[in-house]
């Protein structure tokens, strides 16, 4: 398809993740609050007949203060029985959520310390520490979002990543295994129980830290990003799902393969997954352990899930969203890099149904419960209509604006860049792309992430033979009722031949636009976004010649002095305005016209050969 650029502009969500929302937590920048943490060390003894547990969090932490006398930790449900301070006892008081440590010494700005918490208790819920036994005894946790601190004492934000990650020894019955974050650094079995050893070195925002235990089988598959170099890929999963386990785990070399080529290299030292039930989710991106619903291995495997799970290691927990508000930066980056394996997969046709079936579950969404998709209502987080499906059509949008497929990977890799190990805001990435693009792009950010709605877009279009060229005049008028008033977004629209076709892409300045441009061949037809790039909806309407041969419009009214021209007529009809120098500033084929011309002064209009003079004021 050749293109001409007429103004140079400046699934069900079962088969996503299914997550929910249960608390809610304002966002604050890591700078502001009194302590940063630098490392969790988790040592808990899991007897595995109930959700019972009981140990210790040891929290590494460096002071973002001067004379830093106490500190504010959480923990939700379970009982604190200790604190001590870099090995010295320490005052605390536990109500409610909030876990008040008064440090035995003062700690200045930049000074390290260790608090250790020992706790126990039996949760309740459906976040925090979950164990079942109905089908096979299983224990896991799922924090996210905003239930971290129901399994574990922390401080949890999305911001203050745990610099220098998160060790974990588990300790539960010898028939059990234990799976987590990072690299298996091996068991000791002493008496009956044995206790797992788990180390992750990359920073690591609490909500995806993560443990499981159960009578797990396990293997291992390998990537290999250079004849030299090697990632493990490692599973577990019940010994009764071993066929279904390695029939959907077999594509996730490729899809890491995939990824690295687009986003460069996989940014932790390995990767796994763990599947369990039951499961509130479909899936959870915990850093290099993900977790999965049983059901994506039984019957034909969720490959799709399994590689929006792997893609958020890039897009979530390598570059994680800066607070909720900003939570389409992980939901729809993930949900994009998705439906672009599917392409790789199954080609360009399932991609683009895949785009189009998601934009008509958002175009539900948006007319059910209509928000912005930056600070979503908070039970509307993890909205797949928005977060998820908008948030891609998002980014695919940001793709359109790049031109071409290499700028936006160079705009990928310098948000990548710039916030990787670290958290990122849509200002972040409004700023990476008004660098990376060398222009003012401000207006999508507001229009299409902060402000809600779609353009809908009528459009009228005719044809005029001038020998040997055809004009080709389209008149767009944007009628949502929702959102802005104007989209801004350039919009390609498609012009077919009789043989071939091509693309005029209109600059929107303004609510209704129009354009006339000279073609070289007749046009038969016209589509609106042929190549489906836009979140918006259309009507287009032919004007058909015949209507000069009908008799003329009856003309109801004609407004020949005031603000703006204002003509009503019985039917259709092609409205043409001139202003006092004979310069053509509008022609529109339709019922009823409202126009107000940038100046005032003296105007005609024409009304299917009837001439009217018309005065407009200020």
């Amino acid at each position: 398809m050749t293109i001409i650029t007429f103004f140079l502009f400046s699934q069900s969500f079962f088969d996503l993740e299914n997550k929910q929302v249960f608390y809610h937590e304002p966002v604050r920048a890591e700078s502001t609050h009194s302590y940063d943490v630098l490392h969790y060390l988790v040592d808990l003894d899991l007897p595995m007949t109930s959700r019972y547990l009981s140990g210790a969090v040891t929290i590494a932490m460096r002071s973002n203060q001067n004379n830093l006398t106490f500190l504010d930790l959480y923990l939700s449900g379970l009982q604190v029985d200790s604190v001590r301070v870099d090995g010295l006892t320490a005052a605390f008081t536990h109500s409610n959520d909030t876990l008040i440590v008064n440090l035995p010494q003062t700690y200045d700005l930049g000074d390290s310390f260790a608090v250790k918490v020992g706790y126990s208790g039996t949760q309740t819920g459906n976040m925090g520490y979950l164990w079942y036994a109905s089908t096979k005894t299983i224990s896991y946790t799922l924090g996210c979002a905003f239930a971290e601190k129901k399994w574990l004492p922390c401080y949890d934000a999305l911001w203050d990543k745990a610099d220098n990650g998160a060790e974990y020894y588990i300790t539960v019955p010898d028939s059990f295994s234990v799976c987590a974050n990072g690299e298996y650094l091996g068991k000791t079995v002493n008496q009956g129980y044995a206790t797992y050893r788990w180390k992750h070195d990359f920073p690591v925002s609490v909500y995806l830290m993560h443990f499981a235990s159960s009578i797990y089988s396990t293997y291992s598959d390998w990537y290999h990003p250079t004849a030299s170099d090697s990632i493990e890929l490692k599973y577990y999963f019940w010994p009764q799902d071993t066929i279904g386990a390695h029939n959907a785990f077999s594509l996730t070399a490729d899809m890491m393969s995939f990824y690295d080529s687009l986003f460069g290299n996989y940014p932790f030292e390995r990767y796994g997954m763990n599947v369990v039930y039951p499961f509130y989710y479909g899936g959870m991106e915990h850093q290099t352990m993900v977790t999965i619903l049983r059901g994506w291995i039984q019957g034909p495997p969720n490959y799709y899930g399994i590689a929006h799970e792997l893609s958020h290691m890039w897009w979530g927990d390598m570059v994680t969203c800066f607070g909720w508000k900003n939570v389409w930066l992980n939901e729809g980056f993930a949900t994009y890099c998705d439906a672009l394996y599917r392409e790789h997969r199954d080609g360009h046709a399932a991609f683009i149904n895949t785009m189009l079936n998601r934009r008509s579950t958002y175009f539900g969404g948006e007319d059910a419960y209509p928000h912005p998709i930056y600070d979503p209502p908070v039970d509307l987080i993890f909205s797949g209509s928005h977060s998820y499906y908008k948030g891609s059509w998002v980014l695919h949008m940001i793709r359109y604006l790049c031109h071409d497929d290499s700028t936006w990977l160079d705009l990928m890799a310098a948000y990548r860049d710039s916030f990787e190990y670290s958290n990122a805001s849509t200002d972040d990435l409004n700023r990476i792309m008004n660098q990376t693009l060398a222009g003012d792009y401000d207006w999508f950010f507001q229009e299409w992430v902060y402000d809600m709605g779609y353009p809908v877009y009528q459009v009228q279009w005719n044809k005029i033979f001038e020998s040997p060229n055809w004009r080709l005049v389209l008149d767009v008028d944007q009628v949502q009722t929702i959102g802005p008033a104007v989209f801004h977004m350039p919009l390609p629209i498609g012009v077919n031949y009789a043989a071939g076709d091509t693309i005029v892409t209109l600059a929107v300045d303004s609510s209704y636009e129009h354009v006339e441009c000279m073609l070289p061949q007749e046009p038969v037809s016209i589509v609106i976004d042929p190549e489906t790039w836009i979140i918006q909806k259309n009507t287009v309407t032919a004007i058909d010649e015949s209507h000069i041969a009908a008799p003329p419009a009856m003309i109801e009214q004609v407004q020949t002095i005031g603000r703006a021209i204002r003509i009503h007529t019985d039917r259709q009809a092609m409205i043409e305005i001139f202003d006092i120098s004979g310069r053509k500033v509008l022609q529109k084929y339709c019922q009823e016209l409202i126009f107000k011309p940038h100046v005032a002064g003296v105007y005609h209009a024409v009304i299917e050969g009837r001439n009217y003079r018309l005065v407009i004021v200020d």
